[in-house]
């Protein structure tokens, strides 16, 4: 599952990014793939945090993953209601939510930047079988 997050977080990253080399959303986005990556980023996330981050919440990792999954949820709130045009998108919920980080997006997505590379990195040493954090 840590593929998978560390997926869906690079996508959040490249999805909101400030640079327009990198940007998914900026110019290029079709509204599927904001869809896909806003609701893939916001269920990961959900995951991360509630699920393992909570369960585990006494251990690194679970500290890790509440961490991780905050950003994640934070940065899908602002997917999805700045690209997407799902059911999602029209939520009250997500709009008042959005007014209220969108002032702090670069921070989020700093946030989520950290936590992208603390767990590829980590990734790599487990494949490579190395010492991890934790």
């Amino acid at each position: 599952m840590g593929i998978v997050v560390a997926v869906f977080m690079l996508l959040g990253l490249l999805m909101l990014s400030p640079w327009d080399k990198l940007s998914l959303g900026a110019k290029r986005y079709k509204p599927s793939t904001a869809n896909f990556i806003g609701t893939g980023l916001l269920l990961t996330g959900l995951w991360n945090s509630l699920w393992h981050g909570l369960r585990y919440i006494e251990y690194f990792w679970g500290i890790a993953g509440l961490v991780s999954g905050t950003f994640m949820v934070l940065v899908a709130i602002m997917i999805i209601k700045q690209f997407g045009t799902n059911i999602l998108s029209t939520l009250g919920i997500i709009k008042t939510l959005d007014g209220v980080i969108r002032p702090f997006k670069i921070l989020c997505l700093i946030g989520l930047l950290f936590s992208f590379l603390l767990y590829s990195i980590t990734l790599i040493q487990l494949n490579l079988g190395l010492p991890i954090l934790g």
